[in-house]
């Protein structure tokens, strides 16, 4: 996914709420990026950084994240949850979802072992060739 089209789903995931557009569109790339630089810790050990080749933050909006495409749509939940996150209690109940399953990928990768542990697809490298093995 592109940042755009996170963006979009971003949209999407809140229904297009009139109400906070002005509000959380100036923010919504910076809210992109939050979750970014949170799966590139857990996914690489490092972060997201200006004048980095390896994982440079998203700016424009065909820029696409340096981490497996499988990670890319729970970047747009992260975001929604932070575009909740400070409204009433409603707002803050319909984001929590967003926020688990961001978190929720978060522990998929880290008991995997990341970027070593993991293929493209999100499957484990361990064992991947060694599947009729007699017990």
């Amino acid at each position: 996914m592109t940042l755009g089209e996170m963006k979009n789903e971003v949209m999407f995931q809140t229904n297009n709420d009139a109400e906070d557009v002005g509000d959380f569109m100036p923010a919504l790339t910076d809210y992109v990026n939050d979750g970014y630089d949170r799966l590139v810790f857990v996914y690489a050990h490092k972060h997201v950084a200006t004048g980095s080749t390896e994982f440079p933050p998203l700016s424009a909006d065909t820029d696409v994240p340096a981490v497996p495409g499988w990670t890319h749509r729970y970047l747009a939940d992260w975001a929604t949850w932070l575009v909740y996150r400070n409204g009433n209690p409603q707002k803050q109940s319909r984001g929590m979802a967003y926020r688990e399953h961001f978190l929720w990928m978060l522990g998929q990768i880290a008991d995997q072992g990341g970027i070593d542990g993991l293929d493209e697809d999100g499957n484990p490298k361990k064992y991947k060739n060694f599947i009729n093995i007699p017990k």
